[in-house]
């Protein structure tokens, strides 16, 4: 069996999207016992939406953008950063939430050696995320019915994406780890600046509201915090524009932004466990 198919084939973990009940590999589909098929797709990847759409801002040409920047090691630090993280357990199962063009779920394959599941609720990430034939289990999925069953998954990684925390707790083992990648407050510190007058208050809202609703679900033990300015040319900028939420409803084209030589990366790690109750109430 080809690896594209082959990689769905394990069992006790998928969950079908629409009557819950458990998913099995059957040739080249994944089928539950109430008749409910989902094609895996010869590239790799399935499709576990159920319907649900993709947000028009985050287009194709943003995740390219984005993976561009990311091939040119603007992030390598909070990769890092995440894999010293997630290493604390050594996983055998993680699952990266919101995994975009799947940039982390790729590298933790290979440096935890760990089984990578990773869902984004855009076909066209999850598609970039699936070239060159990657061993990660990738879905188009919903953050809010994350299409695994209860407690299979080790951690869960959150890197800059909105999260659904009682998904989290469910798919998670009792003491199971989450690692939650927020933006720093000199994150895209350049970029704010030159934007200001056209930004909203809440791209300006630090973490703190982040940080007390994660501690309302899960134990919060440690928080991490890393950052590198690195310079920027002609290319990469108009990449860095394309790319970043921070300008989204912003006129990009009226801004200065040939004075844009240079960019902070900045995040800050909220590493945490399944609170016991959130582990009797998944249950029940």
């Amino acid at each position: 069996m080809k690896t594209c198919y082959a990689k769905f084939d394990v069992s006790g973990v998928f969950r079908c999207p629409l009557c819950m009940a458990p998913l099995a590999l059957s040739g080249q589909s994944l089928l539950c016992a109430n008749g409910h098929c989902f094609d895996v797709s010869a590239k790799g990847y399935v499709n576990l939406a159920a319907g649900r759409g993709q947000s028009v801002k985050y287009d194709k040409a943003l995740f390219e953008s984005r993976g561009a920047l990311l091939r040119d090691g603007f992030y390598a630090h909070v990769l890092d950063a995440v894999t010293g993280a997630l290493a604390l357990d050594v996983p055998r199962r993680v699952l990266d939430a919101g995994c975009g063009e799947g940039y982390y779920a790729r590298a933790l394959t290979q440096r935890l050696g760990a089984e990578l599941y990773a869902f984004d609720l855009s076909r066209d990430a999850v598609m970039l995320a699936a070239r060159g034939g990657s061993l990660v289990r990738l879905m188009v999925a919903d953050m809010t019915n994350i299409p695994l069953q209860t407690g299979t998954m080790d951690a869960v990684l959150d890197a800059f994406s909105p999260a659904h925390y009682g998904e989290y707790a469910r798919v998670l083992k009792p003491g199971g780890l989450l690692v939650k990648v927020i933006p720093a407050p000199e994150h895209l510190l350049e970029l704010r600046r030159i934007a200001k007058g056209q930004l909203s208050r809440e791209a300006y809202e630090s973490g703190r509201d982040v940080e007390a609703h994660f501690s309302l679900h899960f134990h919060l033990f440690e928080t991490r915090e890393i950052a590198r300015t690195l310079p920027l040319d002609t290319v990469q900028r108009a990449h860095l524009v394309r790319m970043t939420p921070l300008l989204f409803g912003v006129d990009a084209a009226s801004l200065p932004l040939e004075s844009l030589n240079e960019i902070t990366i900045a995040a800050r790690l909220l590493i945490g466990r399944v609170q016991p109750e959130a582990c009797e109430t998944t249950a029940k």
